[in-house]
């Protein structure tokens, strides 16, 4: 059974081009675009890793890390950020991200963190 990875993103273009490489990679790749549609497929598909945005429009991937990290705390975590921003990385390790990857990377690395975490 292949691996289920939720990318939650509110850009269109990310979360289709994430999912679609992770499906080429044999991965069961799942989206959501904000807070009620992550916590509606953390509950129904229960994915051994969630890519995270840390900022979704007008809601926080700290929310979001929090709510989910309360229906299931055996999820791995990787915040997506555009930014370096040390005191959310602090916030969302306190509350149990594993990993950490700012924009732009490439296919190749983020495969390799995808790996790593779930290791």
């Amino acid at each position: 059974m292949p691996v289920k990875i939720l990318i939650v993103d509110d850009e269109k273009d990310i979360r289709e081009i994430t999912q679609h490489f992770l499906q080429k990679r044999n991965y069961s790749a799942f989206i959501a675009a904000n807070q009620a549609e992550a916590v509606s497929l953390v509950q129904s598909e229960h994915p051994q890793l969630i890519l995270l945005d840390l900022r979704l429009g007008s809601e926080s991937g700290i929310d979001i890390l929090r709510k989910i990290k309360s229906i299931d705390s055996n999820n791995k975590v990787i915040m997506v950020t555009g930014l370096g921003d040390d005191e959310a990385f602090r916030q969302a390790k306190e509350l149990g991200a594993n990993e950490f990857i700012t924009k732009p990377f490439t296919a190749d690395y983020l495969h390799q963190l995808i790996v790593k975490t779930l290791q």
